[in-house]
């Protein structure tokens, strides 16, 4: 049975890491415009919400066809508590489930997110989640002492134990779990594992100048 997911895209105007990271010129069009555009094609999504406090952001939104929510611009400072934000947004906007879209993962296209719906419509009540994730096989230490293997005899690195880091590409969960959560992370999580380039997040400039050359190199192979 189909589910209602409704696709929730955050976004701010400003960001501390990278000025104006959402909006600049990235390739031929910016980081929030390419992540509409993707969102265009996915199956699977009962609608697609946009949440801004900006809005020249929320007008982009509209004349692509999507809806939007009017955020509090109290909610888009960094002062305000992530587990707020989530709290908050999931409140203010109708359906039962909710996919947590960002436009800061710009090699993520649209067949990752309908995948993502596919396989969250299909888990049983074994998982309160859908985690997008990448499997990190390195040698890993905490505190001095190795975390994911035994020093002796050493591990090739293909037989390290895998662990998960979340790349936040697509989360799904049911809103109300969202509100009462403050967070997208339940406690029986599924890991929708995906590629470590695919889910690369713009947090910083080199991360921004890596995406933007992949993906020019990919627009150019395919004109």
């Amino acid at each position: 049975m189909r589910k209602d997911i409704v696709a929730l895209v955050p976004v701010k105007a400003s960001s501390e890491s990278i000025k104006n990271k959402n909006t600049r010129l990235f390739g031929d069009t910016s980081l929030f415009e390419l992540k509409l555009r993707q969102l265009k094609g996915v199956k699977g999504f009962s609608k697609v919400i946009v949440s801004s406090e900006d809005e020249r952001l929320l007008e982009t939104a509209k004349a692509n066809g999507f809806n939007v929510h009017r955020r509090d611009p109290k909610y888009s400072t960094s002062t305000v508590p992530m587990s707020e934000v989530y709290s908050y947004i999931a409140s203010q906007i109708q359906g039962e489930h909710i996919a947590w879209v960002n436009v800061t993962n710009p090699l993520a296209g649209p067949e990752i997110y309908s995948e993502a719906v596919k396989i969250y419509e299909s888990l049983d009540q074994r998982f309160d989640c859908l985690l997008s994730a990448c499997e990190v096989k390195e040698y890993l230490f905490y505190n001095g002492s190795p975390v994911n293997f035994k020093p002796n005899p050493w591990p090739r690195s293909q037989d390290l134990k895998g662990v998960y880091a979340l790349s936040f590409v697509i989360n799904i969960l049911r809103r109300e779990d969202m509100v009462k959560w403050g967070s997208c992370v339940g406690s029986k999580p599924y890991f929708y594992l995906l590629d470590p380039v695919i889910s690369t997040d713009v947090d910083f400039q080199w991360n921004f100048d890596f995406c933007e050359m992949v993906y020019k190199k990919h627009k150019n192979r395919h004109e």
